[in-house]
């Protein structure tokens, strides 16, 4: 083996995230851009990654457009990416008997509960995007029973490259409406999620692969809130409160189902690695520090 850490994906939030905690861990790794690995080859990805020789693989990798998902021009590439690409990457990991770290959503289920949902509580998506990385989740465990599945929820944090995470959005918001001499920005007030900071989760995802974790476990901030919620708190926390007030908006009717409720219940993690990640109004005051600092 190579002895290093095969990051997919690493361009992307998550990716960021995990490549800069395996640096500051002193781990090796790599991070091959979409040119050297393309990861919808279907034929030639298993040889690829075998040619590789990684010590792990983090697959951070997928169609993460939930809107865009639904679009039909669109499925062949949320189904590569989400539903078989884990597949493949699991049993290439099962022949190498390297451990396989795949992450998965809270979309995969339905939002009818109303207490946070457990690893094995029945999933049931309710959109183009949870029903693909459900079926990921399902063919990365027929290809490899020993995978570890991270489950994330509502991820922000630094250098998100394309469309801007929802604390992103209202920010942007925020400050032009403060340039302005003020106003009011508006917003849904469901769903009610697990707000998480992405340098949050990469710590406790890397001790989960030291520690052979296998399985599905939740991996998010402690705590729940509301759209609503969290946009009031990012403005408060960027000092525009005085001037931007946030208000409820209508739902649109736009058709795309979200779950109404996807808390995710944490006790699992803490009993694999003896902590919980930091409440969501900690993980976001310390991005927000960052950003409008």
């Amino acid at each position: 083996m190579s002895g290093e850490v095969c990051v997919l994906g690493g361009t992307g939030l998550l990716g960021r995230a995990v490549a800069a905690e395996l640096t500051r861990r002193g781990r090796a790794f790599i991070a091959p851009p979409r040119a050297a690995l393309d990861l919808a080859d279907a034929a030639a990805i298993g040889g690829r990654i075998e040619a590789l020789r990684p010590s792990a693989i983090v697959n951070l990798a997928g169609f993460t457009d939930v809107a865009a998902a639904e679009r039909p021009e669109n499925r062949s590439a949320a189904t590569a990416l989400n539903a078989v690409l884990p597949g493949l990457l699991a049993a290439a990991c099962a022949r190498l008997a390297i451990p396989f770290v795949h992450v998965s959503t809270d979309y995969v289920f339905d939002g009818a509960k109303r207490a946070p949902y457990l690893e094995d509580d029945p999933v049931n998506p309710a959109q183009v995007y949870g029903a693909t990385k459900l079926e990921g989740e399902t063919a990365a465990i027929a290809g490899n029973p020993r995978v570890l599945i991270v489950r994330v929820s509502t991820l922000y944090g630094p250098g998100r490259p394309q469309r801007p995470a929802y604390v992103d959005a209202i920010l942007a918001q925020a400050r032009a409406r403060a340039a302005e001499g003020g106003g009011a920005i508006e917003v849904v007030e469901p769903p009610v999620a697990s707000p998480t900071y992405a340098p949050d989760v990469a710590p406790a995802l890397v001790e989960l692969m030291d520690r052979c974790a296998i399985g599905i476990v939740h991996v998010v901030n402690d705590g729940a809130a509301s759209r609503l919620e969290l946009a009031t708190a990012a403005v408060a926390l960027a000092g525009f409160g005085e001037r931007v007030t946030v208000r409820v908006r209508p739902e649109p009717p736009s058709g795309l189902r979200r779950p109404a409720y996807s808390v995710l219940d944490t006790a699992k993690l803490l009993g694999l690695i003896g902590r919980k990640l930091p409440p969501w109004r900690d993980g976001l005051a310390r991005y927000v520090g960052e950003v409008e600092s």
